[in-house]
């Protein structure tokens, strides 16, 4: 809330430079502020001029002469301001008054913004339509009333300056039909009584449409209006507590989401002026999919053309499709769905780690793990994100393709694929690299397919996700504790890979420690191993296995890790990303020896 003393109507340099603002809270004594600045606010949060500590301090709780604040009006030195427990009067100092009595404009004015939270004007829901009760000890049975709590959500809401009367002049000439109206022809209100004038009006400000758009360059979806969708995260926290109030994840069966479901329904049909201008015939069951399931995942998973899943906070979600994950360029496009809140999606989040052992909350807010049909699962907790919640689903990007389907592709020519091929009979220790989205996990599935089947091949994996053809493979995924260290890292799982006694071993994405174990292994004569890393030509792979070994801790001379490096590995290839999506293997680098201080090939 604003207060502007105004002098003779009018801001700028004739305005009153010293007055007092009286204070009196209910039950105590009245003290007095002095200010001499044009304009003041006041308010619950600190940063205000006049700080009211009271919960009941908002827009909803103002009121002058017993009538509530709804719009910009004038003052006399009679007239009270009643906010919460309070009362204010503005008191002008004799000598300061002028000829015509000072009025002063009230206002209610845009929150400020504190502990990274907007000063609202009040609660989702009015104290007086909230049902008393505790949200713990409440039940979902069909015949008690669900109770919603009151949330700190961040609202928009549109100010209410006080206009000056120059902009009283400029709308009514604006109006059609009528006179403009002279900047002196405004009333102001005379000594001891109220102008009988009409009430002040800013200038018309054209409002922005009720529904929002959610929208990333072309990508745009129709969302409901705001407050209705501040409306649905309430009920989905309400609900969900009700059925978990420790903080557990609901059981997730019929019985469940029916319950939530009524529940909803009830919490929505409770609330209809805040829900005006949004569809929410399928709001119930959307909730109890969140609450009980997947959410609006749950359909997407389900459909075989969708290979990339992206969640960019709780009310944007694309997707890519296409009829294999090798398509090249695959479009972003919108879903017409969203979550409720960002609780929504981090339940939803939730359930997918918890069934991989993994925890996912504020304290460990980045998770990775692999569903049980395949799909990787990277999320990050909106504790840790600034526009909420981030989710990226991928389907398996590495398939069982072939160097032929690969040479029609454009991925590496024909004699380039002769080549490699000649190599891993031969048992050539290769490495692919390149950068994340390239194509590692494809060429390296092809390459391992020219093993001979009789042979055993062991896998190790970040996440599990290659498939080959081979009848005798077996494959290795690093395991964490539920809500604690792993219980084993990718460095044990090739240590150990070692001693089942593999004709070859594959390791998909070397990015740690687990690289001396591997240089250690193929030096040992394990030849034909094949691993990929990141990296973007060969010196730079070569370099990166250099890092690599070094951070496992040993202290030895540089010259050793680098002979380490030139005896174990034979042949890399690069792959290039180019601009217009596509990849290519633009480089296969023979490694030759040592020459002072880098690797040759």
């Amino acid at each position: 809330m604003e207060i502007m003393p105004l002098a003779s109507g009018r801001r700028g340099p004739e305005a009153v430079s010293n007055y007092t603002i009286v204070i009196t809270e209910k039950g105590g004594k009245p003290r007095s502020d002095a200010f001499d600045q044009n304009e003041i606010t006041i308010g619950r949060v600190q940063g205000n001029d006049i700080v009211l500590p009271k919960g009941n301090i908002s827009k909803r709780h103002s009121f002058v002469n017993g009538k509530r604040i709804s719009s910009p009006q004038v003052l006399k030195d009679s007239d009270k301001i009643y906010i919460g427990d309070f009362t204010l009067q503005l008191e002008v100092k004799a000598g300061d008054k002028p000829a015509n009595p000072v009025p002063s404009a009230v206002s209610v004015v845009e929150p400020k913004i504190t502990n990274g939270h907007q000063e609202k004007e009040g609660d989702l829901f009015d104290e007086d339509e909230a049902v008393p009760g505790s949200a713990a000890n409440a039940s979902l049975d069909e015949e008690d009333e669900p109770v919603i709590p009151s949330l700190p959500l961040p609202r928009v809401l549109t100010p209410a300056p006080a206009a000056p009367p120059q902009a009283l002049a400029q709308a009514s000439a604006q109006a059609p039909g009528k006179k403009p109206l002279a900047v002196d022809e405004i009333p102001v209100a005379p000594s001891g009584q109220a102008a009988k004038v009409k009430q002040w009006q800013p200038v018309p400000v054209k409002k922005s449409p009720a529904s929002v758009r959610a929208s990333v360059g072309e990508l745009q979806i129709e969302l409901p209006p705001l407050v209705a969708m501040q409306t649905r995260g309430a009920i989905f926290l309400a609900v969900s507590k009700l059925l978990a109030p420790d903080g557990g994840m609901p059981p997730d069966d019929d019985a469940t989401q029916e319950k939530v479901r009524l529940a909803a329904d009830k919490l929505l049909q409770a609330a209809p002026k805040k829900l005006q201008g949004a569809d929410i015939a399928g709001w119930p069951m959307q909730i109890g999919r969140e609450v009980c399931g997947l959410g609006p995942l749950t359909e997407l998973l389900e459909d075989n053309a969708v290979v990339e899943i992206f969640i960019n906070g709780p009310h944007q979600i694309l997707v890519r499709r296409a009829p294999d994950s090798s398509a090249i360029d695959i479009p972003l496009t919108p879903v017409p769905s969203f979550f409720s809140s960002d609780e929504a999606v981090a339940l939803v989040v939730r359930r997918i780690m918890h069934a991989a052992g993994i925890k996912f909350d504020a304290e460990h807010p980045i998770a990775e793990a692999r569903m049980s049909d395949g799909t990787r699962v990277n999320a990050v907790h909106h504790a840790a994100a600034v526009r909420g919640p981030l989710v990226t689903l991928s389907r398996s990007s590495t398939r069982n393709a072939s160097l032929e389907e690969l040479v029609g592709e454009d991925v590496l020519s024909k004699n380039m694929a002769n080549f490699l091929a000649l190599c891993v009979r031969s048992r050539r220790n290769i490495a692919v690299c390149g950068g994340p989205g390239s194509g590692t996990g494809t060429v390296l599935s092809a390459l391992a397919a020219c093993i001979p089947g009789d042979e055993r091949v062991v896998v190790v994996e970040q996440v599990a996700c290659l498939k080959l053809p081979q009848p005798h493979v077996v494959t290795l995924e690093p395991r964490p504790l539920r809500g604690g260290p792993s219980a084993t890292n990718m460095r044990d799982l090739v240590s150990n890979a070692v001693r089942m006694r593999p004709n070859r071993v594959v390791v998909h994405e070397v990015n740690g420690a687990e690289a001396l174990e591997l240089s250690m292994a193929m030096a040992g004569r394990q030849d034909g191993t094949l691993f990929t890393t990141y990296a973007s030509t060969a010196r730079d792979c070569l370099d990166r296995l250099e890092t690599m070994i070094r951070m496992a801790g040993l202290d030895v001379q540089d010259k050793v890790v680098r002979e380490q490096i030139a005896s174990s590995v034979n042949v890399v290839v690069s792959l290039t990303r180019f601009a217009d999506g596509s990849s290519r293997v633009t480089q296969i680098a023979e490694v030759t020896g040592v020459e002072v201080d880098h690797v040759t090939t």
